[in-house]
């Protein structure tokens, strides 16, 4: 099968421009297209877009956004970088890269913070290289400076850091010199021309963050943030000494390290400022061993922005991803804690979902004309239900509308024409569970293949001949067959016409478009499964105005087969409307009742070979004896209508809101123990091979955990 193919727009030599909302945009450059699918290796990729713009390999950087998200740039560096990429871009036909050079160089001195990896020279700082540690707390910030007192408790607190990632350092760390540090000047420092290809992108983003005395924060915890980025940069560990509400005082990790920071609440403000800062390292390989700052926070911090497009972003795709863009090496339980962290920072947008789901919907029914959109909610507001059908979907069957599936089943099926039949695939599962435990796995498939010939048997014979073997392995297995009621899923005795479909797996798609979507707010995951539906019509509609046939393709395709059956068969006697016609068998037709004693016209809705041949004889029309529900005007008719988009939640959604009476709040949820899961069981997974014990027979286990064995010993 031919996987996802887009149309990859390269774009290189322009330059990104930021609007006031921090949302990019690339503007000038050149463009080129290529196509790409899931099969092309990331190196060919590579190579391609090399000569594509006649750049060098080595210094190539690839990047794209993703979907609905143009703040971040998303890098692709190997494989399963360009096969994700691909995977985010699966509901579109392009994806826009851009193609960019990176080249490690010194950075401007005069403009760039202190690092331990610095190398400052006597002229760049004029501070004498023997300088005494009294020396050099005489030039670090004036803490009586005005508006800049430090305040006059202190509490001491432990180290509050947890969770700390290792990190791959370079080799070459030159001890740095000592130099004053106030407001006015710029933190000097130079990087060795090994400074690690990995950590550039972190460097770029987070060597400025800290800059020195007199830099403000707006809390805290933003301070916090920027210190701990500025570490990850600069490549040193910190620990605090004081971490409170109003103050933060933190010293490198590394033992006799001078290096220290100390930031504190402007007085009447709630403000932080750095009042005091000693920028020099003389830890040089020292803290190789203790690793960064990386902590929970810091990692939902860098991935929310992803988890909000790819809710499923699996932890040790996490721990990959931050390795190559930030040079951290993470943990696996790191990574997941970081997720839920994230997922809780994004819950506040969860719980904003509910509050909008009355006004959202209004807007669904606004929007598509025709369709319904209800909810209901418990006594203490919390969301209970939701109900949402689509008027293009809805489309025929407006009048059951109102009323609930139960009961509109149960007055349908009142009607004695109408038959409800079994879905195959639940039953063989269901056959499979009750005889759990008694037999091997190669005889359950022999006797869910049994199960399902005697389903599709038309005639009472073929059905008995395939339940007898069944009967032949268990005598149980066979009982429990006869007890399932075939009169409503074999072939041979129902009395309706299913249209050849044995199971309920047509529903398989939709599941899927919800399974992909149940992390997502309420909102957006039923925008999420309305876009799916939308494109779905779109491309039926598409698809069939190019039919010239009168059925559908799959219908046109087996009625010809038949059609063909029906040259090598002879009509041989007629009683009134009743026709013989003679195969391998005799059966009768009744060319008026659309009936055939092999039960093939019943049971599809297409004439069967025999009734071809009566309706040959009388000089009519196949077609006009097909179920008009495989025609391809019927078809046409089925997807005419279109679903439309519902407008975004924006200012005028917020001013409608504040006039809803009826408040939604997130219905009271706990969490089960352990990994929740996320996967379907699907038709495939019906007789999938079990472990079974070669001591005891017995299945679920193997011989190194067989319970007898080990009683035995």
């Amino acid at each position: 099968m031919v996987g996802k193919r887009i149309i990859a727009i390269c774009q290189s030599g322009g330059e990104f421009e930021s609007n006031a909302e921090g949302i990019l945009s690339y503007k000038g450059g050149d463009a080129h297209a290529m196509e790409i699918d899931e099969k092309m290796k990331f190196k060919d990729f590579k190579s391609e877009v090399a000569e594509m713009f006649n750049c060098n390999l080595g210094t190539l950087a690839i990047k794209y956004f993703l979907p609905g998200n143009k703040k971040t740039l998303i890098s692709i560096s190997n494989d399963k970088d360009l096969k994700r990429m691909i995977k985010f871009h699966n509901d579109s036909d392009t994806a826009e890269i851009y193609v960019m050079t990176e080249e490690i160089a010194a950075p401007d001195v005069s403009h760039m913070p202190g690092s331990r990896s610095s190398r400052t020279t006597l002229s760049e700082a004029e501070v004498p290289v023997d300088a005494s540690p009294s020396m050099v707390d005489n030039i670090v910030g004036d803490i009586n400076k005005p508006g800049l007192l430090l305040d006059a408790a202190f509490d001491v607190v432990g180290d509050t850091n947890h969770d700390e990632a290792q990190i791959d350092v370079p080799t070459e760390m030159p001890i740095p010199s000592e130099m004053p540090i106030s407001s006015e000047m710029p933190l000097p420092i130079s990087f060795t021309a090994s400074y690690d290809e990995k950590h550039t992108k972190a460097a770029q983003q987070w060597q400025n963050n800290i800059t020195g005395v007199g830099q403000r924060f707006n809390s805290v915890h933003e301070f916090r943030e920027a210190l701990r980025k500025y570490a990850i940069a600069h490549q040193f560990a910190f620990k605090y000494k004081k971490n409170d509400s109003h103050r933060v005082t933190v010293k490198c990790k590394a033992e006799g390290c001078p290096w220290r920071i100390h930031a504190s609440r402007l007085s009447t403000t709630p403000l932080i400022c750095i009042k005091k800062m000693n920028p020099t390292h003389t830890c040089e390989g020292s803290v190789l061993a203790t690793g960064y700052q990386a902590t929970r926070s810091w990692v939902a911090s860098i991935i929310k922005e992803k988890l909000k497009v790819f809710p499923n972003y699996k932890p040790k795709d996490i721990v990959n991803d931050i390795k190559q863009e930030y040079g951290v090496q993470l943990n696996y339980f790191q990574a997941w804690r970081g997720k839920e962290i994230a997922k809780e920072q994004l819950q506040g947008s969860y719980k904003e979902a509910y509050s909008q789901l009355p006004l959202f919907c209004e807007k669904i029914m606004e929007t598509n004309p025709g369709s319904l959109a209800t909810f209901t909610t418990k006594e203490d507001s919390s969301f209970h239900r939701l109900f949402v059908s689509f008027h293009a979907c809805l489309y025929g069957f407006e009048q059951d509308r109102e009323k609930g599936l139960r009961e509109s089943i149960a007055e349908i099926f009142m009607n004695e024409d109408v038959y409800h039949a079994f879905c195959l695939r639940y039953l063989s599962e269901q056959l499979l569970r009750d005889l759990n435990g008694q037999f091997s796995h190669e005889v359950k498939k022999l006797m869910v293949e049994d199960l399902r010939s005697a389903a599709v048997a038309s005639t009472p014979e073929g059905f008995q001949r395939h339940v007898e073997s069944i009967k032949n392995i268990s005598v149980e297995a066979y009982n429990w067959a006869m007890q399932s009621e075939p009169v409503h899923w074999a072939n041979a005795f129902f009395q309706g016409a299913r249209y050849n479909h044995m199971t309920s797996d047509f529903g398989e798609q939709f599941y899927s478009w919800a399974s992909d979507a149940h992390e997502l707010p309420i909102t957006q995951m039923v925008d999420a499964i309305r876009n799916r539906i939308m494109e779905l019509i779109y491309s039926r509609q598409t698809q069939s105005v190019e039919w010239l046939t009168r059925l559908t393709p799959s219908m046109e395709e087996k009625l010809e087969q038949e059609s063909l059956k029906a040259g090598n068969l002879e009509l041989i006697m007629s009683s009134g409307n009743r026709f013989q016609v003679r195969g391998d068998t005799i059966e009768a037709v009744d060319v008026d009742s659309c009936d055939c004693t092999c039960k093939g016209w019943r049971l599809t809705g297409l004439p069967c070979c025999h009734a071809i041949v009566v309706i040959g004889c009388h000089c009519r029309d196949p077609y006009d004896y097909c179920s008009r529900y495989f025609t391809t005007d019927s078809y046409r008719i089925t997807y005419s209508q279109s679903v439309n988009p519902i407008t975004s939640v924006d200012g005028t959604w917020q001013k409608d809101m504040s006039q809803l009476a009826v408040t939604v709040t997130p219905p009271p949820t706990r969490r089960p123990p352990g990994r929740p899961t996320t996967k379907r069981v699907s038709s495939q997974d019906v007789g999938r091979r079990q472990l079974q014990c070669s001591r005891c027979k017995g299945t679920g286990h193997n011989k190194s955990t067989c319970k007898e064995f080990l009683l035995e010993c």
